[in-house]
């Protein structure tokens, strides 16, 4: 796939990182302002703006995660670590099995974060909850998608080397020690005003998240042993999406342009716009929403476009 022009000029900016914080920041305070008022209406309100926020912690994380959201290495670990805080996704562990995920796409049993999706369970039971799951808006595949890559011990364990697994460990243990400790404390207080929306969060995660990689057609090594795709080649194993160009730009902060990202990961996320791919910008995002829910779960996630037809 070629570019049309050269992103060299396109550098992490401390300045530009810190502008796009400007609009979570103004979402969650006014989210916690109108989940404080008694009015039932303005409450819930409230709490819709603040799943909002939470939904843009996870992108600002991913951002962070690849360590050119700011120019700065030491912002970037700062932020990224009170972003997966606030996400609840331990930074170290996101960072490592996240780079281990662009460095395996293209070869669904050999990525961390798909390995698990190459065939639906064998337990009908499970297939049903799949598929009421999905009908019902119920986001498991995001917290199984969450707490299989970046709390799971053991599969941290398997993909990472000896150094990096300790101090994955660290880091989990550390989060949770913080946690206890601030729902010990101000449960009360988060039960009532964070802990609504960050359930909504989750769906709108869910609904994002799933659009970048299940059910488009990738290859299986089989144990063979097989080399990463180049970054380069990665774009028929990815997909993104496209809506209004504020919500793009200044809600998601260009998370929709995945494929682009694949491409080069390494550039700052408020530039991915600025690439010009030779394809066309499909799907828009209500079009895939609507033939992926025409699907039932289990389909969707765990077979591709070869198997069912149906194409994005």
């Amino acid at each position: 796939m070629k570019v049309k022009q050269n992103i060299s000029t396109f550098k992490a900016s401390d300045k530009k990182a810190f502008s796009h914080l400007a609009i979570p920041l103004f979402i969650a305070s006014l989210g916690c302002y109108l989940s404080g008022q008694e009015n039932i209406v303005i409450y819930f309100t409230g709490q819709l703006a603040l799943s909002f926020f939470f939904a843009q912690t996870f992108i600002l994380l991913h951002e962070c995660g690849h360590m050119n959201f700011f120019n700065s290495r030491v912002l970037n670990l700062v932020f990224g670590n009170i972003f997966g805080f606030l996400t609840i996704i331990p930074f170290y562990s996101w960072q490592q099995m996240h780079n281990l995920h662009h460095r395996w796409t293209g070869w669904r049993d050999k990525d961390p974060t798909t390995e698990k999706t190459v065939e639906p369970s064998k337990s009908p039971l499970l297939r049903v909850v799949a598929n009421v799951a999905w009908f019902l808006f119920i986001p498991i595949f995001y917290l199984a998608y969450k707490l299989s890559n970046y709390w799971n011990i053991a599969k941290i364990k398997r993909f990472l080397k000896a150094k990096r697994y300790h101090y994955s460990l660290i880091s989990i243990v550390i989060y949770l020690c913080l946690y206890m400790g601030i729902f010990y404390f101000f449960w009360d207080f988060i039960s009532v005003l964070l802990l609504p929306a960050f359930v909504l969060s989750l769906v709108w995660k869910e609904l994002i998240i799933l659009t970048q990689h299940s059910h488009v057609e990738i290859p299986l090594s089989n144990g063979r042993e097989v080399r990463p795709v180049a970054f380069k080649d990665q774009i028929p194993y990815t997909r993104s999406f496209y809506t209004f160009k504020w919500v793009e730009e200044y809600l998601l902060f260009n998370f929709n342009l995945h494929e682009a990202h694949h491409i080069y990961p390494g550039l700052p996320a408020y530039w991915l716009s600025k690439v010009e791919l030779n394809q066309p910008k499909a799907p828009y995002y209500s079009d895939w929403f609507k033939q992926a829910k025409s699907l039932k779960g289990e389909d969707y996630i765990f077979r591709t476009s070869k198997d069912t037809g149906k194409k994005f």
